[in-house]
């Protein structure tokens, strides 16, 4: 975004066969070949040819990227659509997580094969990480969602996550489960509420990527509190959104 800006989807949908929905798998399939190609050849940086040879396969499966459109009657950039008709400043977003293997309140680069470009997390504890969460909805912001949606108990046909057993250490146990590989990172949401059931318990109100045809929820889904501490992997959000107290513990 910061380099190239967004467009509305209207604009450009990312699909060359109108009507039908979204099928990455064969860009993946020829994608993939090629970057194994290039591990196998030794290649470290694209040359203009092969750089070329990538842009061809996008354009072919996802379209032509517009340059400018017309937007409210004018003609724009997808710069200009992102800086000043969205205001969207890509510096203002951070990424959170909660781990006791680095010190709380310092960066580290996070161990999990979809971080690689190597960037650095703000680790904080946990009850900051849920405190940062909740503030950024309580102000009018969302919340990114990374973590584990292939647990037994995150079930999306019924619009419901949950840990089915009471936990007393949520650090400790979040930490056990990075370790042990029970929690990956395999999907990315959109959190965008919460709610409190008759009980008093919290549920985070979460889009997902997958449809509005696909579930009970019209895509949606209620992950419980619990299951958020414990699957959760990072969080990215604005960074206005997090508490002055907290912003001041991660010299931010």
């Amino acid at each position: 975004m910061k380099n190239y800006g967004m467009v509305p989807e209207n604009i450009y949908t990312g699909k060359t066969k109108p009507g039908l929905p979204h099928n990455h798998g064969n860009l993946d399939t020829v994608i993939s070949h090629f970057v194994k190609k290039m591990v196998n050849d030794g290649v470290t940086k694209l040359n203009v040819r092969q750089n070329k040879f990538v842009d061809s396969v996008l354009d072919y499966y996802l379209g032509i990227v517009p340059t400018q459109f017309k937007y409210n009657g004018k003609t724009i950039t997808p710069k200009i659509y992102l800086e000043e008709v969205l205001e969207i400043n890509p510096d203002d977003y951070v990424e959170i997580t909660s781990y006791t293997h680095h010190p709380f309140y310092t960066q580290f680069i996070l161990e999990d094969k979809y971080n690689w470009t190597g960037d650095a997390y703000y680790n904080v504890t946990m009850d900051d990480f849920s405190a940062i969460t909740d503030n950024a909805l309580k102000n009018g912001y969302t919340v990114e969602w990374d973590g584990d949606a292939e647990d037994a108990n995150f079930n999306f046909k019924e619009g419901l996550a949950w840990m089915p057993d009471p936990i007393t250490d949520y650090q400790q146990y979040r930490q056990t489960a990075f370790e042990n590989e029970s929690t990956l990172l395999d999907h990315m949401m959109h959190i965008v509420g919460s709610a409190k059931d008759k009980y008093g318990t919290k549920w985070y109100y979460v889009k997902n990527s997958w449809g509005n045809n696909t579930n009970a929820l019209s895509g949606y889904l209620f992950m419980r509190e619990d299951y958020f501490k414990i699957r959760t992997v990072a969080i990215i959000v604005n960074k206005n959104a997090i508490p002055l107290a907290i912003r001041k513990k991660m010299s931010l």
